[in-house]
């Protein structure tokens, strides 16, 4: 039965296979050959970049900006890596627009499982359980129906619409989902 773990090095032979087919860790920025060859040289560096971030972090415009305090877990079944969620402690004014405090991302080859509405489901009660939040802010694209579904599924109330901040004429679905 999968389960949400924190990230491991028993999962990180899946995770680079996962990354090899077509997962991405950040919608904006896909993985390149370069970037997938740089975690499956030293897996141990790249897992300890996951558990020990660094303080700051290249905002999709490229510039430096504050990382917020964040909480990743991986998605696994046995030794397989089946997607990844993160819970952002707080919120910056851009993440507050657009990004939110959770995000998830499931590798292809496991998507329309109903992965994505487990992990969402297992982060809110992660959530309810060592953060202090009231609520949650998710956003999803317009056009990404299966999150939007996702969200809803769990309990996900829409706030509004809003314009996306460095993709012209996108938009994206903000929604709340209270924790207490």
């Amino acid at each position: 039965m999968p389960r949400l773990v924190r990230p491991a090095m028993a999962h990180m032979a899946s995770f680079i296979d996962a990354m090899r087919e077509g997962y991405s860790r950040d919608t904006l920025r896909p993985e390149t050959p370069e970037t997938i060859a740089a975690v499956a040289g030293d897996p141990s560096w790249f897992l300890g970049q996951l558990l020990d971030p660094p303080t700051t972090v290249v905002l999709p415009d490229g510039t430096l900006g504050a990382r917020v305090p964040e909480t990743l877990l991986w998605y696994v079944e046995g030794d397989d890596f089946l997607g990844s969620i993160s819970v952002r402690h707080d919120l910056t004014p851009l993440l507050e627009l657009w990004g939110g405090h959770v995000g998830y991302a499931v590798r292809p080859s496991a998507q329309g499982h109903g992965h994505a509405s487990a992990m969402l489901a297992g982060m809110l009660d992660h959530i309810r359980e060592n953060l202090p939040l009231e609520r949650v802010t998710l956003t999803a694209n317009t056009r990404n129906l299966a999150s939007i579904r996702v969200i809803e599924k769990n309990g996900g109330v829409l706030r509004d619409i809003v314009p996306h901040p460095w993709v012209e004429g996108d938009e994206g679905r903000r929604y709340w989902i209270a924790l207490r």
